[in-house]
């Protein structure tokens, strides 16, 4: 765990209501990178996809209600597996925002919108595939020691290639909602190919993050312990 540097009077300074409701639940659940600002958002942005299934139920339908339910289901992951506030934050923001940017039609009516969304929405997705892997202990630790150019570096590689592997599947997920839901989804050639290229670039970018923000001391496992 890094330790929380921010002071009590900081704290204080910055209160939400959703702290007491954070507070009861299970220690797994809590934030293991300490109460930052960053973390009070992002537990801002899941409170807001629970209302958005609610305004869903109101204005829209079942596929909407459904789509946030699995929206705010999905922005729980961030929390179980103790991923930093600023990582799960960006997360939050984009998964939200591109939910809500197909229900309110940004995406048929606005032509450039999609670039965005699958730049950061891929690279957010990517950094917490890596995430997630390295608490399951599927792939490397991300922390590494300062000065370490091929952890560095080989995360970087890492991230991008989870993020190529997102976009992939995502052009899958929008020809089989094409082809077997509704022909209203756009799929095309170009569209795909601006779409992976925005994605790849996206992953780039988190890799970079996280190779920016991973230098620190990194945590002990039970065969380093072994062996000291």
């Amino acid at each position: 765990m890094v330790p929380d540097t921010e002071s009590r009077s900081s704290r204080h300074a910055f209160s939400l209501p959703l702290d007491p409701w954070i507070a009861r639940l299970p220690s797994h659940l809590q934030p293991a990178y300490g109460p930052g600002v960053t973390q009070k958002f992002a537990d801002l942005v899941r409170a807001a996809a629970l209302l958005s299934c609610v305004a869903a139920a109101i204005w829209w339908g079942i596929p909407e209600i459904a789509l946030f339910a699995a929206v705010a289901g999905l922005l729980l992951v961030p929390r179980f597996a103790h991923v930093p506030g600023p990582f799960d934050l960006a997360f939050a923001v984009t998964v939200l925002v591109a939910a809500w940017s197909g229900v309110l039609g940004w995406y048929a009516n606005i032509s450039w919108w999609d670039i965005p969304v699958h730049l950061l929405s891929t690279g957010a997705c990517a950094a917490m595939a890596c995430f997630l892997l390295s608490r399951a202990h599927v792939v490397m630790r991300l922390r590494h020691r300062r000065g370490d150019v091929r952890h560095a570096t080989r995360l970087i590689v890492l991230t991008f290639a989870f993020g190529l592997s997102v976009a992939v599947l995502w052009e899958f997920v929008e020809w089989f909602g094409h082809t077997f839901i509704s022909s209203s989804i756009h799929v095309g050639y170009l569209d795909t190919i601006g779409d992976m290229a925005a994605g790849a670039i996206g992953s780039l970018i988190a890799g970079l993050c996280l190779a920016a923000w991973s230098p620190g001391k990194p945590e002990a496992t039970e065969s380093d312990q072994h062996q000291t």
